[in-house]
C-alpha cells in the first residue's frame, strides 16, 4: 500500500451561502464560521440572487434571513423553493423576528433550524454546527415560544392559507392594495377579496385595524 493510500483524504472547505440584505451580517458569519471550520462564504442580498447562486455554486449549507428586500416573506419563499429543488439541503434561518408563528412557518417550509440574531455567539455557532451536520435545531427563544403556543392553543386561533399569509405580510409592511398586487403578481381584485377574508378571520373592522393586527400577527403578539 502506498503512502498516498495511507493518508486520510484532505478536508474540503464547507461552502456556505448567506442570504441577507445586510452586508455586516455576512461579514459576521464569515468570522464566526471560519473560526469553527474551513469555509467558503458566498453572499446574496436578495432571494433571487440567493437562488441563482445556489443553482450555480451548489453550496453545502444555506443561511437565510426571513425579511429581504423583496418583502416580509421573501425568505420563506426562498426556503420553499430550495426545499423543492433539494430535499436534503441544510437550511438555517437567522432572523431578527421573534414571532413563533413565523418560526413555525419557516420550519414547516423546510428549514432545518432557526436562531435569533440576538442570540449569544456560542448559541449561533452551535445552531450552525447542528444544521451543518444534518440535524435540526430550534433556538431556545423560539423553542419556548413555539411550545407555549402549542400548549395554550395560540396557533389554533387563526388558520391562514399560504396566499393569505403572504398578503397579510405585505399589508404589515404598509403597502397599498395596488402595490401588493404588483409585488405578488396577482390582480387588484384578488388582493381586495383576500383582504376581506383576512378582516373576517382576524376580526379587523377597517384596513387600518387590519394593518395593526397584521403587524401583531407576525410579531407573535
Amino acid at each position: 500500500m502506498s503512502l498516498a493510500q495511507d493518508m486520510p483524504p484532505a478536508r474540503q472547505d464547507l461552502k456556505v451561502l448567506i442570504v441577507d440584505d445586510h452586508p455586516v451580517v455576512a461579514e459576521g458569519w464569515g468570522r464566526i464560521v471560519r473560526g469553527r471550520m474551513p469555509c467558503e462564504i458566498l453572499c446574496a442580498a436578495t432571494a433571487l440572487e440567493g437562488w441563482r447562486l445556489w443553482r450555480s455554486e451548489r453550496p453545502d449549507l444555506v443561511v437565510v434571513d426571513l425579511t429581504l428586500g423583496e418583502g416580509k416573506t421573501a425568505g420563506l419563499k426562498l426556503i420553499e423553493r430550495l426545499r423543492r429543488a433539494d430535499r436534503r439541503l441544510p437550511i438555517l434561518v437567522f432572523t431578527m423576528h421573534t414571532s413563533a408563528v413565523l418560526a413555525r412557518r419557516a420550519l414547516n417550509s423546510g428549514a432545518h433550524g432557526i436562531i435569533n440574531k440576538d442570540s449569544p455567539p456560542r448559541d449561533i455557532c452551535f445552531a450552525f454546527e447542528e444544521v451543518a451536520a444534518g440535524r435540526h435545531h430550534v433556538g431556545a427563544h423560539f423553542a419556548r415560544k413555539i411550545a407555549l403556543m402549542e400548549v395554550t392553543g395560540g396557533g389554533a386561533r387563526v388558520h391562514l392559507t399560504g396566499r393569505e399569509e403572504e398578503i397579510l405580510g405585505l399589508i404589515a409592511e404598509g403597502l397599498s392594495y395596488r402595490e401588493i398586487a404588483s409585488r405578488a403578481c396577482i390582480s387588484y381584485k384578488t388582493v381586495s377579496n383576500v383582504s376581506l377574508i383576512l378582516k373576517s378571520k382576524l376580526g379587523a373592522s377597517s384596513l387600518g385595524d387590519l394593518v395593526v393586527k397584521a403587524i401583531r400577527y407576525f410579531e407573535g403578539a
